[in-house]
């Protein structure tokens, strides 16, 4: 029965019943006298019932209308959070956000990131998934995430990056290095065997390493490419070389493997956010200030 009649007739009605006075519901609405009380005839030939006793002096509400009020009353009031949940859906404010992320940013910019996300909009659940940068770019691509913390270079074609924060780079020594634990130039590893990230899965990192040692003014000997941390640190704990990694990956124990700080300015490696160009919504624009603040 509720789909044969409209939210403007149950609009009438709640005025009407709220102003007991149909020239005062009438203005209300903004609509004439004549019109709103066609609005009330089509909802009560609807229903079958009367809603309103109209007396010369006075209108009340029949046990009809009674009984009618309070589910008018919930049916206008989900219409208008369909509403909402509509435009906060079209703007960005409610829903899913799927956010592809490195490793690195979990050990000290995601946990104050997330929460200051979440106070400013309440209503959206970013969901984390830890990928590398060419997986970021793959599953931006198929739409299965939004939007990534990624590190350059990487196929830009279909994306926005936005260079957000840069991480430092350290050495990473055997434990029984000389160098581990102090500051040093990297000019000061130009002999050494290095282990780095193969260039698929931590293309960023790499190609940084390589800048920053051409930079300290040598090409460094890359014995092994390793395609993840865990055998990156396995590598030098074994002795098998050094490597540079961000420095977030320090705060996490490496058993046999210790660091060196660098003072090289061109020991980084950038970090973007990257969306899609076709999805620029206002909650990314968001996310990327929050990220900014609390970045290193």
């Amino acid at each position: 029965m509720s789909s044969d009649f409209t939210f403007q007739q149950l609009r009438a009605f709640l005025a009407v019943a709220d102003e007991l006075n149909f020239r005062r519901a009438a203005e209300r609405l903004h609509t004439t006298q004549p019109a709103l009380s066609r609005q009330i005839k089509a909802l009560e030939h609807t229903l079958r019932a009367p809603l309103f006793e109209r007396g010369t002096r006075r209108v009340s509400l029949t046990a009809a209308g009674q009984a009618f009020l309070p589910e008018a009353g919930r049916l206008l009031s989900n219409l208008e959070s369909a509403r909402r949940a509509v435009g906060e859906t079209v703007s960005g404010e409610r829903g899913v956000i799927r956010f592809g992320y490195l490793e690195p940013a979990a050990y000290g910019l995601l946990p104050l990131v997330l929460p200051r996300f979440r106070a400013r909009f309440p209503k959206i659940d970013l969901e984390l998934h830890e990928m590398h940068s060419y997986e970021s770019v793959r599953q931006l691509r198929r739409r299965a995430i939004e939007v990534a913390l990624l590190r350059p270079p990487v196929d830009q074609d279909g994306l926005h990056l936005d260079i957000v924060y840069a991480d430092r780079l350290v050495a990473a020594l055997p434990e029984d290095h000389p160098l581990a634990g102090r500051t040093i130039a990297l000019s000061e590893l130009a002999d050494e065997s290095f282990v780095s990230y193969s260039t698929k899965q931590g293309a960023g990192v790499h190609a940084a390493a390589l800048q920053a040692c051409a930079a300290g003014g040598f090409s460094p000997t890359i014995a092994h490419l390793a395609s993840s941390t865990p055998m990156l640190m396995s590598l030098v704990a074994a002795g098998q070389g050094v490597g540079l990694v961000p420095q977030p990956f320090t705060m996490a124990p490496r058993p046999g493997v210790r660091f060196a700080a660098l003072t090289d300015p061109e020991a980084r490696s950038f970090v973007a956010l990257a969306r899609r160009d076709d999805d620029d919504r206002a909650t990314y624009r968001e996310l990327r200030a929050i990220i900014e603040h609390h970045a290193p």
